[in-house]
């Protein structure tokens, strides 16, 4: 399985900063790991090719979302 997903973010830098991650329309497929992502509120993930979304439940602060 493709894991683009988690290499594209691995490129984002200030993880800890990012209130808003607008990852729609890349073609992005695979896990993702979002534990760094301490202060998000709002996540865009459509149209993908995610076949779940397990990797929500890395999110640190997910009742906050």
């Amino acid at each position: 399985m493709n894991n683009n997903s988690q290499n594209h973010l691995n490129e984002i830098v200030k993880k800890d900063k990012i209130f808003y991650l607008d990852l729609c329309n890349r073609n992005l497929e695979g896990n993702m790991d979002l534990k760094d992502f301490t202060n998000l509120k709002t996540l865009n993930a459509s149209n993908n090719k995610f076949e779940n979304f397990d990797f929500l439940n890395s999110l640190p602060n997910k009742d906050k979302l």
